[in-house]
């Protein structure tokens, strides 16, 4: 299951984290956040060690939220070296993920 984050542990879980981090921003009363969150689980097995993934309902974390500009959900954002490097606003197929998460390990090997 992806970890769910608050402000509080932000800059703990993701910026000091060594491994990319893949971040789906969302709220729980989003239709399209949760099939969004739900594809992200799928494949989060598939990158194991080289991925990590977490959640942020920006209604329980609105300070993260106005920090990265959250406008819509849902947002997925990778972040690698204490910086957000790839965001996509929406729904996002399960290819499109895998594409984004492969590009990222791959550069950041």
């Amino acid at each position: 299951m992806m970890t769910e984050i608050t402000d509080q542990d932000f800059d703990k879980e993701v910026l000091n984290c060594e491994l990319p981090v893949f971040a789906c921003f969302a709220t729980r009363t989003c239709q399209s956040c949760y099939p969004a969150c739900l594809i992200a689980e799928e494949i989060r097995s598939d990158y194991t060690g080289r991925v990590r993934f977490v959640k942020i309902d920006i209604q329980k974390s609105p300070d993260t939220a106005e920090r990265y500009r959250i406008t819509a959900v849902p947002t997925l954002i990778v972040f690698q070296g204490c910086r957000p490097v790839k965001r996509l606003i929406g729904f996002q197929r399960r290819g499109a993920l895998r594409a984004l998460l492969n590009k990222c390990t791959v550069e950041g090997t």
